[in-house]
């Protein structure tokens, strides 16, 4: 789902997307000219590989992800900003990444634990 920056309004407007069996799903509204807040989910089950014995096994997501998305270069502290191009917002870009994100930490499966 890609939205244009500019079209964004400032009432909260929902999202849902789905990716295999996780769901990201929240609200989004525009803060200022060049910045959005997001309030998110990302629920589901996600195939996860132990870091000790490399087994395979399903593991429950439940992330609560609160952010901002800046139209271009942001220059501030804030250190949850995400950036995007073209003044376009790639919500299934976004999505993707944070599942990249929880699945490149460490992980044990049950028997491991």
């Amino acid at each position: 789902m890609k939205i244009e920056f500019r079209k964004i309004p400032y009432q909260e407007s929902p999202f849902s997307i789905t990716h295999k069996k996780i769901l990201f799903e929240g609200s989004f509204k525009r803060d200022s000219s060049r910045l959005v807040s997001v309030n998110s989910l990302l629920s589901g089950q996600m195939s996860l590989q132990c870091d000790r014995c490399g087994e395979d096994f399903i593991q429950n997501i439940h992330e609560a992800l609160v952010f901002k998305v800046s139209d271009g270069d942001f220059s501030g502290e804030d250190m949850d900003i995400i950036e995007c191009e073209n003044s376009i917002i790639d919500f299934d870009e976004i999505a993707l990444s944070e599942i990249e994100a929880i699945r490149s930490d460490y992980h044990y499966c049950d028997t491991c634990k």
